[in-house]
Order: structure tokens, then sequence, then C-alpha cells
């Protein structure tokens, strides 16, 4: 499997760019994209480097549109996008929980969060908790504002429950959850990073699929 280069993604006055897996996965290596209705099946299971997620389960976006993205953000740093593939959600509540854990080597410092949208009225609205800890600097969090979890210590595993209310009139079409690991006893992702590497995630990929 190699590697190439996402387009340069603009963010912020910055153009970064993001470099992804190409091609079909290997065998219990997470895709790059992958269907709803595959995710959601008993038994999935994938794996970014130290982290394996699995028990994943979807309510208001159950339909051949929506998928869900894996990215390795840095050798410390990975995402879960549940997207619309280029469109929105629905009006209504879409929720998107999974769970996440480490290699008995690593642990996970910090969790973000943070939805994309396309207008800012009327206001959309998201509520997650990691491991039923609400993200600050908001526990619910309204139109492209990022919250953040931090666990210290680290911790072996989270559980990623989020909860999207969407009115009508509003252009959501992404959510993406960020998780930084380390080494135990390792030096932590700088939160900053994190944030940085959420908000190019969920503002740029579904922005370039647009394109």
């Amino acid at each position: 499997m190699t590697n190439q280069p996402l387009k340069a993604l603009g963010l912020g006055g910055s153009v970064v760019a993001l470099f992804m897996a190409a091609g079909v996965a290997q065998a219990g290596v997470c895709p790059n994209s992958a269907p709803i209705m595959t995710v959601i099946a008993a038994g999935f299971t994938c794996t970014i480097g130290a982290s394996t997620f699995s028990g994943f389960s979807v309510s208001g976006a159950n339909d051949s549109t929506t998928v869900v993205e894996f990215a390795g953000v840095s050798p410390t740093m990975d995402a879960v996008t549940l997207s619309r593939d280029g469109g929105t959600f629905s009006p209504g509540t879409v929720t998107f929980n999974f769970m996440v854990t480490e290699a008995a080597s690593h642990v996970i410092e910090e969790a973000s969060v943070g939805i994309d949208v396309g207008t800012n009225l009327p206001v959309a609205s998201t509520t997650t908790t990691f491991n039923g800890l609400a993200t600050s600097p908001a526990a619910t969090l309204s139109n492209s504002q990022t919250g953040v979890v931090m666990f210290s210590p680290g911790v072996s595993s989270v559980a990623a429950n989020n909860s999207s209310v969407i009115p009508g009139g509003a252009f959501v079409s992404s959510l993406t959850d960020v998780f930084s690991e380390t080494p135990e006893h390792g030096v932590p992702e700088p939160a900053s990073l994190a944030l940085f590497g959420l908000g190019l995630l969920g503002l740029g990929l579904t922005r370039r699929r647009r394109s």
C-alpha cells in the first residue's frame, strides 16, 4: 500500500497537505471511507496504528449517502468522521456512537469533536461526551465550534457518544471526533494541534468532495 498526498487544503489562511493511505484497506486496517451500513454491521472492527475502533451505532442517518471516514492525521492522532458524502444531513437528530481502544503500550490523552456546517443560521447543536465527560469550553456546540476532553492520566479506551440536533434550514455535512494518543508516560500531543487537525478534517475533507 502506498501513501499519496491529498490536495492542499486551506484553513485559516494556511495551506496544509495531509497524507492518507490510498486504495483498499488491508484486513483489519480502517478504510479511508466506508458506507454506514458496513460500519454498523455486527462485528465490524478496524485499526489505525495502535487504535482499534468498534461498536459503531448510528441513528437518523442510516442511508446509502452516509459514510464513515477514518484518517491517521499524525502518528499520534486519529480522526473518525460521520459524513453525508458531499451532501447535508436531513433535519432531525443524528446520533453517532463508537468505541476506540488503544494497544497496551498507548493511552489516549485527549478527545475533541467538531461539526462542519454550510451556514451559520439556523443553528445546529451537537452534544458529545467522551467516557461520559462533557466537552469544554462548551458542553453543547453550535455551528463550526469544537469541544475537548482531556484525560489525566491517559485512558486505554474511550466511548464516544455524539448527538446532533439539526433544525430545518441548517446545513450540516459532517461530524468529526479526533483522538490524541501517546505511548504510556510519553509526552501528550498539544491541545492546539489536536484542534487544528479537527478543524482541517471537519472543514476541509467535506469541501474537497464538493469541489
